[in-house]
């Protein structure tokens, strides 16, 4: 018999779970409806798998707290809607399975049997959208260019600022332009803004050498922008 941890915060759906449970593999073990006592309560027992409810005070900070106090019991995620992102960052985190409330009981059942045993439930929708999926990584200096372009500069004033030729900056921007799908300058910056600034007032030493202090000048023709803040993802709300 395969015991089940339940966290969530419908009292119904415990209840819906445990008559799916009927004539099955499976026994709803325990419920636990608030984070501090599914920590406690894998502090003091073990289970075979975890069903944990993607409710919206979730965050992939609890997560990995519940992921660590479980010591090895494998976790899946319970979600409707759900997103190729959120796919992504639940399995990145360690979680060995997304179920979909929308599916049959039969499949809800399958599902923690599958995860259960040591296999990994993701379906077929969901890894097709996952190859799919390509993650853009900049380089240091592509992301000192990027800020750049974002403070508008041109490329001779950026291939100054960084000690490069301006036929090389020209290369640099082909390449990007190519890399983050942008159709022209004013698109990498706002890509350049919202993922590389991200809520820096201004990049940090590091990214961007600074100009010595008797060539220190305005930016010219800085792009009028407004702040773009970073957002913590909450699992329950993608």
């Amino acid at each position: 018999m395969l015991d089940v941890l339940l966290y969530t915060t419908q009292p119904v759906l415990a209840l819906g779970l445990a008559a799916a449970f009927e004539e099955s593999e499976c026994q709803l073990a325990h419920v636990c409806f608030g984070i501090p006592s599914l920590i406690e309560t894998l502090s003091r027992a073990r289970f075979d798998v975890m069903l944990i409810e993607a409710t919206p005070e979730l965050s992939t900070e609890m997560l990995s707290d519940v992921k660590e106090a479980a010591q090895g019991t494998p976790i899946v995620i319970w979600v409707d809607p759900v997103s190729t992102e959120f796919v992504a960052q639940a399995i990145g985190l360690g979680v060995r399975g997304v179920l979909r409330k929308n599916l049959s009981a039969k499949l809800q059942v399958r599902c923690l049997e599958k995860v259960g045993s040591g296999e990994l439930w993701v379906e077929k929708e969901m890894v097709a959208s996952l190859l799919c999926t390509k993650r853009i990584v900049l380089g240091r200096r592509e992301r000192q260019l990027a800020i750049l372009l974002a403070q508008g500069l041109k490329n001779k004033e950026i291939a100054y600022r960084i000690g490069l030729t301006e036929g090389t900056v020209k290369v640099y921007l082909s390449r990007m332009f190519h890399k983050v799908g942008a159709n022209d300058r004013f698109e990498l910056a706002l890509y350049a803004i919202e993922n590389v600034l991200g809520n820096r007032r201004n990049p940090s030493d590091s990214e961007v050498p600074a100009l010595p202090e008797a060539e220190a000048a305005p930016i010219p023709g800085a792009l009028l922008m407004p702040d773009v803040g970073m957002t913590q993802h909450r699992l329950g709300a993608l």
